[in-house]
């Protein structure tokens, strides 16, 4: 078989890398020490990974242009996006100079300020609300070294969306890790939750621990600067809601200075300003606010997905509606256009060249293969030390060629499988030349059975993502949060 462990190599490099970022999530917050070491492991294993992937891992010539392709289109992308930031933004025809709310500095929501943290600002009005978006950076100081720390770790680049309010005491509503535990693991939505609770601004207040004493405290940890504010707040239809919609258990929400805001990692993008401040806009609607022209102001706004975002629906918005309103029933997370894309081709390249693979096995073992007979020119058993194969290690290596169709083909290092006798110099055997890209050669029984599970476990891998991001399996429902 022509090269196969590099391929595998890489996938599993990956994987590895995305279970040390999971585990440094749960560690996140908890156990500073293991998370820092896990996240460093998996950028580490990423690096190498790639490296290998580029280099040695392929076993082919990879061309050198494709060393500087790779950062010239990482820099496209990002003069692109910012192109497309401008553009909604000149579009709304809004301000960015703010005249309500806070900006982050330093990790803290301060009013009246332009911290050099601040990348975009833009205010507008809509459906009766006044909105302010802003793209911050942690960046981190001398002061803050921890913050800096992480911020290198992680992404640092944040958005806060925020929708002006009555000037009300100081409450946030921050989701707990593991909070479904042991009825059920959710390590990706723990894992989003620290990367977005790790950037989101605190009111410059003085905060407490505050408790409703149900089932809410369980999936969030309250803080507040006024408690008896805090319970008037946390009605059983508010608790309901954040508990109910799959979109807060992952966001940290805030009441402060006159401002509801969220914070989300990532850029800020039309898509997100419009579907955050629709979900802030709702939760608006539904506290009982004391300013009864608010309270009507909030309760007339039209907060449906097709009145808020109106044409503003972003890509795939014929996929993604009802996409996502399958997966909030289920209890899910609602997807972006780009988490879409992302799993989409995740799945995509797990399943293709499993399928391919699996495919190459059956024809080789229903006989449907073109058969060739191999003449061995060379062999490099595992024992003898080195291969010249850098993508295949110790294994046991075959040089040779066969004739197909009347051409003579040529076979450098290829990984003998059999679980037969292995061949010496001279001698002749029978192989399967697969039809399917990339041709590997099968070499018996054994081997394409062996083959057969390998290429079925990435098409299970991936028809498993697929019907998690298409039709997920609803959640057993949690216990009444307003009881």
């Amino acid at each position: 078989m022509d090269d196969q462990a590099g391929p595998w190599l890489v996938a599993g490099g990956y994987a590895l890398a995305l279970a040390l970022l999971l585990l440094g999530g749960r560690f996140d917050g908890r156990r500073p020490t293991a998370a820092a070491v896990s996240y460093a492991l998996c950028g580490i294993l990423v690096s190498e990974t790639s490296l290998y992937w580029l280099s040695a891992g392929s076993g082919s010539a990879v061309p050198g242009w494709l060393w500087f392709a790779f950062p010239l289109v990482i820099a496209a992308l990002a003069a692109w996006r910012g192109y497309r930031q401008k553009t909604w933004i000149r579009r709304l025809d809004g301000s960015g100079e703010p005249s309500f709310g806070v900006l982050p500095q330093r990790g803290i929501a301060v009013t009246h300020a332009s911290p050099e943290s601040v990348v975009t600002a833009v205010e507008f009005g809509h459906n009766g609300h006044r909105l302010l978006g802003v793209e911050y950076r942690l960046g981190g100081s001398e002061g803050f070294p921890e913050l800096a720390r992480t911020a290198d770790l992680m992404d640092g680049t944040y958005a806060l969306i925020q929708l002006r309010t009555p000037v009300v005491p100081s409450v946030v509503i921050t989701p707990v890790i593991g909070a479904f535990e042991p009825e059920r693991f959710t390590p990706l939505e723990d894992a989003r939750i620290t990367r977005n609770t790790v950037g989101a601004p605190k009111p410059d207040a003085l905060l407490q621990r505050f408790e409703t004493g149900t089932e809410f405290d369980r999936l969030f940890t309250v803080t507040t600067s006024d408690p008896e504010f805090a319970r008037t707040l946390l009605t059983s239809a508010v608790r309901e809601l954040l508990g109910g919609d799959p979109w807060f258990r992952v966001r940290e929400v805030a009441f402060h200075g006159g401002s509801l805001w969220v914070s989300e990692a990532g850029t800020l993008t039309e898509e997100m300003m419009f579907a955050d401040s629709r979900r802030l806009a709702v939760l608006a609607s539904t506290v009982e606010w004391q300013d009864a022209d608010f309270r009507a102001v909030a309760a007339a706004s039209d907060t449906s997905d097709a009145g808020w975002l109106g044409g503003r629906r972003g890509p795939l918005a014929g996929l993604r509606g009802p996409l996502n309103r399958r997966r909030e029933a289920a209890g899910r997370q609602p997807l972006s256009s780009l988490s879409l894309v992302a799993r989409s081709v995740v799945a995509f390249a797990l399943v293709l060249p499993g399928l391919a693979l699996a495919v190459n096995s059956l024809t080789a073992l229903a006989g449907l293969a073109p058969e060739a007979r191999l003449t061995v020119t060379a062999t490099l058993r595992a024992e003898a030390g080195t291969s010249s194969c850098t993508s295949c290690g110790n294994s046991n290596l075959v040089d040779g060629s066969y004739e197909l169709d009347g051409e003579t083909h040529e076979v450098k290092d290829l990984w003998w499988m059999s679980f037969g006798t292995f061949p010496d110099r001279g001698d002749v055997v029978d192989i399967a030349v697969t039809p399917l890209w990339w041709h590997p050669l099968i070499e018996g029984k054994d081997t394409g059975v062996f083959l057969l599970l390998i290429g079925l476990t990435p098409v299970l891998a991936g028809s498993l993502l697929t019907k998690a991001t298409y039709a997920p399996r609803p959640r057993r429902s949690a216990s009444r949060l307003a009881d």
